[in-house]
Protein backbone atom coordinates (compact mmCIF):
# COMPACT_ATOMS: atom_id res chain seq x y z
CA UNK A 1 0.00 0.00 0.00
CA UNK A 2 2.76 2.41 0.96
CA UNK A 3 4.86 1.58 -2.62
CA UNK A 4 1.57 3.09 -3.95
CA UNK A 5 0.94 5.81 -2.40
CA UNK A 6 4.57 6.49 -3.51
CA UNK A 7 3.84 5.44 -7.01
CA UNK A 8 0.80 7.87 -6.98
CA UNK A 9 2.39 11.03 -5.19
CA UNK A 10 5.33 10.78 -7.85
CA UNK A 11 3.46 10.56 -10.80
CA UNK A 12 1.27 13.63 -10.43
CA UNK A 13 4.66 15.39 -9.32
CA UNK A 14 6.86 14.12 -12.62
CA UNK A 15 3.91 15.33 -14.39
CA UNK A 16 3.53 18.51 -12.93
CA UNK A 17 7.44 19.20 -13.48
CA UNK A 18 7.41 17.86 -16.87
CA UNK A 19 4.81 20.87 -17.89
CA UNK A 20 6.69 23.46 -16.41
CA UNK A 21 9.77 22.44 -18.24
CA UNK A 22 7.73 22.65 -21.59
CA UNK A 23 5.10 24.78 -21.20
CA UNK A 24 4.06 25.49 -25.25
CA UNK A 25 1.49 23.33 -26.64
CA UNK A 26 3.00 20.93 -29.23
CA UNK A 27 1.02 20.19 -32.55
CA UNK A 28 2.52 17.53 -34.00
CA UNK A 29 0.04 15.02 -35.98
CA UNK A 30 -0.53 12.18 -33.44
CA UNK A 31 -2.58 9.38 -33.16
CA UNK A 32 -3.48 7.30 -30.36
CA UNK A 33 -2.80 3.40 -31.36
CA UNK A 34 -3.43 0.31 -29.46
CA UNK A 35 -1.37 -2.34 -29.54
CA UNK A 36 -1.91 -6.06 -28.76
CA UNK A 37 -0.26 -7.79 -25.99
CA UNK A 38 1.05 -10.90 -26.32
CA UNK A 39 -1.90 -12.59 -24.49
CA UNK A 40 -4.82 -10.67 -26.51
CA UNK A 41 -6.41 -10.24 -23.40
CA UNK A 42 -5.45 -6.06 -23.02
CA UNK A 43 -3.98 -3.60 -25.90
CA UNK A 44 -0.74 -1.50 -24.96
CA UNK A 45 -1.65 2.01 -25.30
CA UNK A 46 0.62 4.22 -27.75
CA UNK A 47 0.50 7.49 -29.39
CA UNK A 48 1.77 7.89 -32.82
CA UNK A 49 3.63 11.20 -33.94
CA UNK A 50 2.62 10.29 -37.74
CA UNK A 51 4.33 13.39 -39.78
CA UNK A 52 7.67 12.05 -41.37
CA UNK A 53 9.74 12.05 -43.98
CA UNK A 54 9.79 9.22 -46.74
CA UNK A 55 12.42 6.40 -45.66
CA UNK A 56 13.12 7.47 -42.50
CA UNK A 57 13.01 4.82 -40.15
CA UNK A 58 10.15 4.90 -37.09
CA UNK A 59 11.35 5.64 -33.44
CA UNK A 60 9.69 3.16 -30.54
CA UNK A 61 9.97 5.38 -27.80
CA UNK A 62 9.92 3.84 -24.22
CA UNK A 63 9.78 6.79 -21.66
CA UNK A 64 11.87 6.67 -18.72
CA UNK A 65 10.49 6.92 -14.61
CA UNK A 66 12.07 4.41 -12.86
CA UNK A 67 9.58 1.90 -14.19
CA UNK A 68 7.20 3.60 -11.79
CA UNK A 69 6.13 6.64 -13.14
CA UNK A 70 5.91 8.46 -16.56
CA UNK A 71 3.69 7.95 -19.15
CA UNK A 72 2.93 9.35 -22.88
CA UNK A 73 2.15 12.97 -21.13
CA UNK A 74 5.20 13.12 -19.15
CA UNK A 75 7.05 12.72 -22.37
CA UNK A 76 5.44 14.38 -25.20
CA UNK A 77 7.30 17.35 -25.24
CA UNK A 78 10.91 15.00 -25.96
CA UNK A 79 9.02 12.75 -28.41
CA UNK A 80 7.22 15.94 -30.70
CA UNK A 81 10.95 17.34 -30.66
CA UNK A 82 12.18 14.34 -31.73
CA UNK A 83 9.77 13.48 -34.37
CA UNK A 84 10.21 17.74 -35.61
CA UNK A 85 13.83 17.48 -35.51
CA UNK A 86 14.55 14.01 -37.22
CA UNK A 87 11.49 13.63 -39.93
CA UNK A 88 11.05 10.25 -38.19
CA UNK A 89 7.83 8.93 -36.56
CA UNK A 90 7.83 8.02 -33.06
CA UNK A 91 5.77 5.56 -31.78
CA UNK A 92 5.79 6.34 -27.88
CA UNK A 93 4.65 3.27 -25.51
CA UNK A 94 2.57 3.46 -22.54
CA UNK A 95 3.69 0.26 -20.68
CA UNK A 96 2.46 -1.23 -17.85
CA UNK A 97 4.04 0.44 -14.25
CA UNK A 98 5.08 -1.08 -11.00
CA UNK A 99 4.21 -1.65 -8.44
CA UNK A 100 0.44 -2.68 -9.82
CA UNK A 101 2.63 -4.60 -12.82
CA UNK A 102 5.66 -5.31 -11.46
CA UNK A 103 8.54 -7.04 -13.68
CA UNK A 104 8.57 -8.30 -16.25
CA UNK A 105 5.65 -6.42 -17.18
CA UNK A 106 7.19 -2.97 -18.47
CA UNK A 107 9.78 -5.33 -20.31
CA UNK A 108 6.75 -7.37 -22.28
CA UNK A 109 4.69 -4.95 -23.00
CA UNK A 110 8.11 -3.17 -24.84
CA UNK A 111 9.18 -5.82 -26.79
CA UNK A 112 5.75 -6.85 -28.09
CA UNK A 113 5.12 -3.05 -29.19
CA UNK A 114 8.58 -3.37 -30.31
CA UNK A 115 7.50 -6.61 -32.66
CA UNK A 116 4.26 -5.21 -33.70
CA UNK A 117 5.79 -2.03 -34.86
CA UNK A 118 8.63 -4.28 -37.13
CA UNK A 119 5.01 -5.73 -38.57
CA UNK A 120 3.78 -2.81 -39.34
CA UNK A 121 6.27 -0.67 -40.88
CA UNK A 122 4.22 -0.04 -44.14
CA UNK A 123 1.54 1.98 -41.88
CA UNK A 124 3.59 3.42 -39.22
CA UNK A 125 6.05 5.30 -41.71
CA UNK A 126 6.50 6.43 -45.42
CA UNK A 127 8.01 4.01 -47.16
CA UNK A 128 10.67 2.71 -44.54
CA UNK A 129 11.84 -0.84 -43.29
CA UNK A 130 13.65 -0.10 -40.68
CA UNK A 131 13.07 0.86 -36.52
CA UNK A 132 15.12 2.39 -33.90
CA UNK A 133 14.56 1.45 -30.26
CA UNK A 134 15.10 4.54 -27.99
CA UNK A 135 14.54 5.53 -24.21
CA UNK A 136 15.93 7.42 -21.16
CA UNK A 137 16.75 5.72 -18.12
CA UNK A 138 14.48 2.87 -17.17
CA UNK A 139 13.08 3.57 -21.04
CA UNK A 140 16.68 3.46 -22.33
CA UNK A 141 17.15 0.06 -19.82
CA UNK A 142 13.81 -1.40 -21.60
CA UNK A 143 15.21 -0.69 -25.12
CA UNK A 144 18.59 -2.34 -24.59
CA UNK A 145 16.46 -4.93 -23.24
CA UNK A 146 14.45 -5.33 -26.52
CA UNK A 147 17.64 -5.00 -28.71
CA UNK A 148 19.14 -8.23 -26.74
CA UNK A 149 15.89 -10.15 -26.81
CA UNK A 150 13.94 -9.05 -30.35
CA UNK A 151 13.29 -12.42 -32.55
CA UNK A 152 15.43 -12.89 -35.80
CA UNK A 153 12.20 -12.06 -37.87
CA UNK A 154 11.89 -8.51 -35.89
CA UNK A 155 15.27 -7.85 -35.49
CA UNK A 156 16.20 -7.94 -39.49
CA UNK A 157 13.56 -4.13 -39.26
CA UNK A 158 16.21 -3.18 -36.53
CA UNK A 159 18.63 -0.42 -37.38
CA UNK A 160 19.68 1.49 -34.25
CA UNK A 161 18.92 1.92 -30.81
CA UNK A 162 19.30 5.52 -28.66
CA UNK A 163 19.89 5.29 -24.76
CA UNK A 164 19.62 8.04 -23.20
CA UNK A 165 21.38 8.30 -19.70
CA UNK A 166 20.46 4.51 -19.37
CA UNK A 167 19.89 1.85 -16.18
CA UNK A 168 22.03 -1.34 -17.28
CA UNK A 169 22.77 -2.82 -13.64
CA UNK A 170 21.09 -3.41 -10.11
CA UNK A 171 21.75 -0.69 -8.28
CA UNK A 172 24.63 -2.58 -5.88
CA UNK A 173 26.86 -2.88 -8.94
CA UNK A 174 29.29 -0.81 -6.93
CA UNK A 175 29.58 2.26 -9.24
CA UNK A 176 30.98 5.40 -8.11
CA UNK A 177 28.80 7.58 -9.35
CA UNK A 178 26.26 6.41 -6.65
CA UNK A 179 28.58 7.75 -3.83
CA UNK A 180 29.55 11.27 -6.18
CA UNK A 181 26.20 12.13 -7.08
CA UNK A 182 23.61 10.00 -4.96
CA UNK A 183 22.39 13.40 -3.09
CA UNK A 184 21.16 16.45 -4.44
CA UNK A 185 20.17 16.25 -8.17
CA UNK A 186 17.01 15.03 -9.70
CA UNK A 187 17.75 11.20 -9.23
CA UNK A 188 18.89 10.86 -5.89
CA UNK A 189 21.02 7.29 -4.60
CA UNK A 190 17.42 6.78 -2.58
CA UNK A 191 15.12 6.83 -5.30
CA UNK A 192 17.02 4.65 -7.21
CA UNK A 193 16.86 2.13 -4.50
CA UNK A 194 13.12 2.62 -4.34
CA UNK A 195 12.34 2.08 -8.11
CA UNK A 196 14.21 -1.05 -8.56
CA UNK A 197 12.43 -3.08 -5.65
CA UNK A 198 9.25 -1.36 -6.70
CA UNK A 199 10.29 -2.72 -10.09
CA UNK A 200 11.56 -6.34 -9.02
CA UNK A 201 9.06 -6.35 -6.30
CA UNK A 202 11.81 -7.42 -3.96
CA UNK A 203 15.08 -6.27 -2.27
CA UNK A 204 17.97 -8.52 -3.04
CA UNK A 205 20.85 -8.81 -1.44
CA UNK A 206 23.99 -9.17 -4.54
CA UNK A 207 23.94 -8.05 -8.33
CA UNK A 208 24.50 -12.22 -8.52
CA UNK A 209 20.66 -13.17 -7.24
CA UNK A 210 19.09 -9.88 -9.27
CA UNK A 211 20.74 -11.22 -11.96
CA UNK A 212 19.22 -14.98 -11.54
CA UNK A 213 15.86 -13.87 -10.96
CA UNK A 214 15.63 -10.65 -13.27
CA UNK A 215 18.13 -11.15 -16.47
CA UNK A 216 16.11 -9.03 -18.98
CA UNK A 217 16.16 -6.53 -16.52
CA UNK A 218 20.02 -5.70 -16.44
CA UNK A 219 21.21 -5.41 -20.15
CA UNK A 220 24.75 -4.28 -18.51
CA UNK A 221 25.22 -8.34 -17.32
CA UNK A 222 25.30 -9.83 -20.66
CA UNK A 223 28.62 -10.89 -21.60
CA UNK A 224 27.43 -10.75 -25.30
CA UNK A 225 26.48 -7.26 -26.98
CA UNK A 226 27.96 -8.39 -30.29
CA UNK A 227 23.96 -9.08 -31.57
CA UNK A 228 23.24 -5.12 -30.02
CA UNK A 229 22.23 -2.44 -33.35
CA UNK A 230 24.63 0.83 -33.96
CA UNK A 231 23.91 2.79 -30.73
CA UNK A 232 23.57 6.68 -29.61
CA UNK A 233 24.40 6.83 -25.95
CA UNK A 234 24.61 9.49 -24.19
CA UNK A 235 25.40 10.04 -19.69
CA UNK A 236 24.92 13.07 -17.49
CA UNK A 237 27.82 13.73 -15.30
CA UNK A 238 25.17 14.38 -12.26
CA UNK A 239 23.67 11.10 -12.62
CA UNK A 240 24.00 8.69 -10.28
CA UNK A 241 23.66 6.44 -13.13
CA UNK A 242 26.47 7.98 -15.24
CA UNK A 243 29.16 5.49 -14.72
CA UNK A 244 26.77 2.37 -15.92
CA UNK A 245 26.15 3.96 -18.79
CA UNK A 246 29.87 4.19 -19.67
CA UNK A 247 30.84 0.77 -18.60
CA UNK A 248 27.76 0.19 -20.92
CA UNK A 249 28.72 2.02 -23.77
CA UNK A 250 32.53 0.45 -22.75
CA UNK A 251 31.48 -2.95 -23.13
CA UNK A 252 29.68 -2.21 -26.78
CA UNK A 253 33.15 -1.44 -27.82
CA UNK A 254 34.36 -3.92 -27.19
CA UNK A 255 31.77 -6.39 -28.56
CA UNK A 256 32.25 -3.83 -31.76
CA UNK A 257 28.90 -1.88 -31.65
CA UNK A 258 29.64 0.67 -33.58
CA UNK A 259 28.90 3.23 -31.17
CA UNK A 260 28.08 6.93 -30.87
CA UNK A 261 28.82 8.30 -27.27
CA UNK A 262 27.94 11.64 -25.82
CA UNK A 263 28.23 13.14 -22.23
CA UNK A 264 26.70 15.82 -21.36
CA UNK A 265 29.16 17.35 -18.36
CA UNK A 266 26.84 20.13 -17.03
CA UNK A 267 23.40 17.99 -16.75
CA UNK A 268 21.77 15.71 -14.70
CA UNK A 269 19.84 12.81 -14.53
CA UNK A 270 16.23 14.04 -16.61
CA UNK A 271 17.50 16.69 -18.91
CA UNK A 272 16.38 15.10 -22.07
CA UNK A 273 12.50 15.72 -21.11
CA UNK A 274 12.74 19.49 -21.26
CA UNK A 275 13.34 21.08 -24.47
CA UNK A 276 11.10 24.17 -23.83
CA UNK A 277 13.91 24.80 -21.40
CA UNK A 278 16.82 23.21 -21.24
CA UNK A 279 19.25 24.21 -24.38
CA UNK A 280 21.15 20.58 -24.01
CA UNK A 281 18.05 18.67 -24.51
CA UNK A 282 17.73 20.18 -27.59
CA UNK A 283 21.47 19.92 -28.56
CA UNK A 284 21.01 16.15 -27.70
CA UNK A 285 18.05 15.86 -30.10
CA UNK A 286 19.70 17.35 -32.97
CA UNK A 287 23.22 14.80 -32.13
CA UNK A 288 20.67 12.04 -32.11
CA UNK A 289 19.30 13.59 -35.95
CA UNK A 290 22.81 13.27 -37.04
CA UNK A 291 23.54 10.02 -35.78
CA UNK A 292 20.59 9.06 -37.98
CA UNK A 293 21.73 9.76 -40.97
CA UNK A 294 24.48 7.31 -40.58
CA UNK A 295 22.79 4.35 -40.70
Amino acid sequence: MIQKILAWILRRYYVNVNRKANPEAHTQRTHPVNIPSRDDTRKIPARHYSACDEGKPLIVYFHGGGWVIGDLETHDALCAKLNQVTGCAVLAIDYRLAPEHRFPAAFEDALDATIWAAEQLDVLTDASTQLIVAGDSAGGNLAAAVSLNLPEIARASLAGQVLIYPVTEYYLSGYQSYIDKGKGYALSKTLMHYFWNTYLGEKFSDLATAESKAKTALPGTYEDLSTMPKTFLSTAENDPLRDEGIAFKDALIRASVATRYQHFADSEHGFATAPGADPEAVRQIELINEWIATL
